[in-house]
């Protein structure tokens, strides 16, 4: 299993932030790497205050405290809605 973090922003892998172990192959291509990139950009939201920052990110992964790369990461808008019954006029 490697080690996965990432870095936002120009962060250094000092201040990395770390996500679940993974098999990682040495031959990983750059569509895998991406995959990566969103699940870091996903607990970045959810557990790092990712919501309070300015998309898209740029995310730079490390596997294994090797740079991979820097992907840059857009946040998709998803709709939410809310509904209210509305009284009948008499």
């Amino acid at each position: 299993m490697s080690v996965i973090q990432y870095a936002v922003n120009g962060e250094s892998i000092k201040n990395a932030n770390y996500l679940d172990p993974q098999a990682v192959d040495e031959d990983a291509d750059d569509w895998e790497y991406e995959q990566i990139a969103q699940d870091a950009a996903e607990d970045y939201w959810d557990n790092h205050d990712g919501w309070e920052s300015h998309w898209p990110l740029n995310i730079e992964l490390f596997i294994d405290a090797k740079s991979v790369g820097v992907f840059e990461v857009e946040m998709e808008t998803v709709p939410t809605f809310s509904a209210n019954k509305k009284e009948r006029a008499a």
